[in-house]
């Protein structure tokens, strides 16, 4: 491939999904088996708040082939009775050959364009070290540590609540916000 030109952005589509597990194993070192597209599954079309919202970086020179990838968890915060409807950046993967062809870049702003629209109100982030330049270069600002605070709704949910917070604890999440 010669330019990002022959580079089309589309909502990716759920018979996407063996492209795009694909395409985690080549750039993100995902293992190609039932657990890994099990785990997928979990995460981007059973969350509780809504299918995440992906869109797929296709090289038409090579057959339509599936060469970057973009998706965004679904969130709600809710304030004095007021849903704010969010999302969180993750899971984007730029197959090795493609890299540094703005294809992050590209799938990134135009899914924010789209999500804007369809009436998202914020959009955050905890970039990794190969992440956050890109993220810079699109005019991203840090914002510093937000507050979050979380409701158990059962015994059930605060054990996994505090399985969850023992396991955050092993990172260091810096959040970042679109400008």
């Amino acid at each position: 491939m010669d330019t990002v030109t022959d580079i089309v952005v589309r909502r990716a589509a759920p018979d996407d999904t063996p492209a795009v597990l694909d395409l985690l194993a080549a750039s993100m070192g995902w293992v190609p088996d039932h657990e890994h597209a099990a785990f997928f599954a979990w995460k981007h079309e059973q969350n509780p708040a809504g299918v995440s919202p992906a869109w797929v970086a296709v090289d038409t020179a090579a057959g339509d082939r599936i060469v970057g990838y973009r998706t965004f968890l679904r969130w709600e915060f809710e304030r004095e009775g007021t849903v704010l409807r969010a999302v969180r950046a993750v899971d984007t993967a730029t197959h090795p050959a493609y890299q540094g062809q703005g294809i992050f870049s590209r799938l990134t702003l135009h899914a924010l364009d789209e999500l804007r629209t369809e009436g998202v109100s914020a959009v955050f982030n905890t970039p990794n070290e190969r992440s956050l330049p890109g993220y810079l270069k699109m005019g991203w600002r840090e914002v510093g540590r937000l507050p979050v605070g979380v409701r158990p709704r059962g015994a059930t949910a605060t054990v996994r609540i505090a399985r969850v917070s023992v396991m955050s604890l092993a990172r260091v999440p810096v959040p970042w916000a679109q400008t």
